[in-house]
């Protein structure tokens, strides 16, 4: 996914009672040209790539399409393009095209969180270390905390290792690992839980192995860390 912020924009045009949504990037003219040739912004939106954005364009078109309400001004008078992505201001009003954007942008939003799991590595003293992955705690995207990680830190005395990802990245992460411990040797065994969580049975859902550090468990640890392929972060829970 491209990380170049990127606004969804909504222009019209006045002497064609027309209006337009699209995407343009922060260094992209596409607003200049289009007004050029007599488009005025109207407003605008700015997330976080170029993917999500486009979600949200797709989004209003599927929308618009389906009330047969694009494809209003002809191509040939769209110089810069973009011709299919116009209405009529009659028929969609700029505020009620705008609204359309609004509503989409939340309900790609709300998909992108429904997606969105943290990954973590646990360690308890020098050869035990569970691996897992569960919901994020918050709001925040930048700070991997979990109610898992949180009873792993206090009640399992753990140093909590994490890192924000999709589901489907998780899932990648935890087949490299799985790999990597079955290529070493490095033994998945679940009487681990019991020995240093026995009666946590709300952690079980969000532990996916427990692993047996061979010496030295330092060096073990680091190429854990390297096989899961997923940039981690310490999470203090204090």
């Amino acid at each position: 996914m491209s990380a170049v912020p990127t606004h969804v924009y909504v222009v019209t045009h006045a002497a064609d009672q027309a209006g337009k949504v699209g995407v343009a990037a922060l260094d992209s003219t596409r607003l200049q040209l289009h007004r050029r040739d007599g488009w005025a912004l109207y407003r605008a939106m700015l997330l976080p790539s170029q993917e999500t954005a486009r979600q949200v364009e797709r989004a209003v078109l599927r929308r618009l399409r389906a009330d047969g309400r694009t494809g209003y001004i002809p191509s040939g008078r769209m110089r810069q393009g973009g011709y299919s992505e116009t209405v009529s201001l009659d028929q969609v009003p700029r505020g009620e095209l705008w609204d359309l954007v609004v509503s989409a942008a939340k309900d790609v939003a709300a998909e992108e969180d429904r997606s969105r799991v943290v990954v973590f590595l646990a360690r308890r003293g020098e050869h035990a270390l569970f691996v897992g992955t569960d919901r994020p705690a918050g709001l925040s995207r930048s700070i991997p905390e979990t109610e898992a990680g949180r009873i792993l830190a206090d009640v399992g005395e753990c140093s909590v290792y994490a890192a924000n990802t999709t589901a489907a990245e998780a899932e990648t992460a935890l087949r490299e690992l799985r790999e990597w411990a079955a290529r070493t040797a490095v033994r998945d065994d679940r009487a681990l839980l019991h020995e240093a969580l026995d009666g946590l049975e709300e952690l079980q859902l969000a532990l996916r192995h427990a692993y047996r550090l061979p010496d030295p468990a330092d060096e073990a640890f680091k190429e854990a860390r390297i096989a899961l392929g997923v940039p981690l972060q310490p999470v203090s829970y204090a």
